[in-house]
């Protein structure tokens, strides 16, 4: 700019704040980015600890011959163990999927791939398990634990073919959650009174296969089930 004998010159002040406001903008963006990727990535939640020490003690009592618990260890998120299912906001414990995925015609003659051992009761410290399938193991004849029934969270219950033996614990008729039962298989459990089968209102599939139901049939409403596979030994 000339005012009279004199040139005047003046820095591009505009230039330079908008490159300083793009540069800015540019990483603004780039941490919002950052942080949606965070919240989107599954699992990012890392377990709870005391649910962690509740699995390590419910591992403890087990016995696992083919050792396919092996992913169960402290140095690990408990969320990616085998067979444990946590919800991705929270990271609580919602599914434990132990089933033996062999032959379970075979398990009863070499047993090498099944759970087996007691049930402990830390399980009652996964308060939000809503399934929890521990199918074709080898309980060796043990009862039901009765505590399973203070689950109350438990919408999905498989003990199918699990070698358990004994009365059937009526403490069961708690799961007012329960959707579906399997006790199946399990040639050597019995009913005396069965009337607790009436409490469970969200029942619609039921398993009994093989279960000694001859002391008390006279529950059997096939109405009430949309599922009910009943016994031979009825």
């Amino acid at each position: 700019m000339r005012v009279g004998s004199m040139t005047l010159a003046f820095p591009c002040l505009c230039s330079a704040s908008t490159s300083a406001i793009m540069r800015n903008s540019n990483s603004i963006m780039v941490f919002l980015l950052l942080a949606i990727l965070s919240l989107c990535k599954p699992n990012s939640l890392a377990c709870n600890e005391k649910e962690k020490q509740a699995l390590l003690r419910f591992k403890q009592a087990l016995t696992d011959p083919a050792n396919s618990l092996s992913s169960w260890s402290l140095t690990e998120d408990c969320c990616g163990w085998a067979g444990v299912r946590c919800n991705n906001v929270s990271g609580r414990v919602v599914e434990l999927h132990l089933g033996n995925s062999y032959d379970p015609y075979a398990v009863k003659f070499n047993g090498r791939s099944a759970l087996g051992g007691e049930i402990s009761p830390a399980l009652l410290e996964l308060e939000h398990l809503n399934f929890l399938d521990l199918s074709t193991n080898d309980f060796g004849g043990a009862p039901i634990p009765s505590f399973l029934g203070s689950m109350r969270s438990l919408r999905h219950l498989d003990l199918w073919g699990a070698s358990f033996g004994g009365l059937i614990p009526h403490q069961l008729g708690n799961l007012s959650s329960l959707r579906h039962l399997h006790l199946g298989g399990n040639s050597g459990l019995h009913v005396e009174n069965f009337s607790w089968i009436s409490l469970l209102s969200s029942l619609v599939s039921l398993d009994m296969t093989w279960i000694d139901l001859h002391r008390d049939v006279h529950w059997l409403d096939s109405g009430k089930f949309q599922t009910l596979q009943g016994s031979s030994n009825i």
